[in-house]
């Protein structure tokens, strides 16, 4: 088994007890409020990010630190790792894919290999797991590699926002659009495409049931079976609706293996309390 390190930013929502038991290496996203920066999950939970939401407060999420990377890679120098993989968030989503790159040729780490993931929190959970179990198997550094790469290939992200007020306050809606929507009594389901640029909108819906049925029907589309996939569930203060998706999904596509998460900072900010999140992995 060789010695592999893994550098995830913290979207990647793992729980403290997962970062230890996966041997993962957190650089935190910044959180901005009032114009104070916060470090993600270390100088501010997800809770205290909920409670600023709830305060229709203006938040925002930026990059991990430049600075931090650097010391951050500079310290794992004279481990003498076999590779280093570094797992950053889409690009679509955040700018840290190029600082990760930065970072790691200032700090002259050798056998680093840094993936724009092109996504967030649930399949870069499924890729570390996969690293995890490839290496004790024994294999080798390039069939982990197509592992990640079939990973990073074959996933979607659809997001159901509960309301779309931190979406406008986002600057993702205009304010137009929402009035409309608002009259309409409809609400968007909206996705992060496989290795999409943006994020767009799915379908419109009026009840939750509908835009279920259009999220089986993408999956439908798209292969997604119990057999060939799991699934990665994210909920900031909408359980209820999340478990009722689940139970929707399971019903007409079978019954998957998955993980609830809470929903990272860096959706939070965009989507507001109440969203849940719906992601799909290959099975490794």
């Amino acid at each position: 088994m060789k010695k592999i390190a893994i550098v995830c930013d913290s979207s990647v929502s793992f729980t403290p007890e997962e970062i230890k038991h996966f041997d993962v290496k957190i650089a935190p996203l910044t959180v901005m409020n009032n114009n104070h920066a916060y470090i993600d999950e270390v100088t501010i939970t997800k809770e205290e990010v909920n409670n600023l939401l709830r305060n229709k407060e203006r938040v925002t999420t930026s990059q991990p630190s430049i600075g931090f990377m650097i010391e951050l890679f500079e310290s794992m120098v004279d481990e003498n790792y076999d590779h280093v993989f570094v797992l950053s968030i889409g690009t679509a989503l955040s700018g840290s894919y190029p600082s990760f790159q930065q970072a790691v040729n200032e700090s002259g780490l050798q056998n680093t290999t840094v993936i724009n993931t092109h996504t967030i929190t649930g399949p870069v959970q499924q890729a570390v797991r996969g690293i995890r179990e490839y290496n004790a198997r024994g294999e080798s550094i390039e069939t982990i590699q197509s592992m990640l790469d079939k990973i990073f290939s074959d996933t979607i992200s659809y997001v159901y926002p509960e309301t779309l007020e931190q979406v406008v306050l986002s600057g993702r809606m205009s304010k137009t659009a929402q009035k409309i929507a608002s009259l309409l009594r409809v609400k968007p389901m909206l996705y992060l495409e496989n290795k999409g640029v943006s994020i767009e909108k799915r379908s419109i819906g009026r009840t939750d049931r509908k835009a279920f049925q259009a999220l089986v029907d993408d999956m439908t589309t798209h292969h997604v079976k119990p057999e060939t996939h799991d699934l990665y569930l994210l909920e900031s203060e909408g359980m209820a609706v999340l478990e009722a998706c689940r139970d929707y999904l399971f019903e007409k596509l079978g019954t998957f293996k998955y993980y609830i998460i809470p929903l990272p900072a860096a959706v939070a900010t965009h989507a507001g309390l109440g969203t849940i999140a719906i992601q799909w992995a290959p099975k490794f």
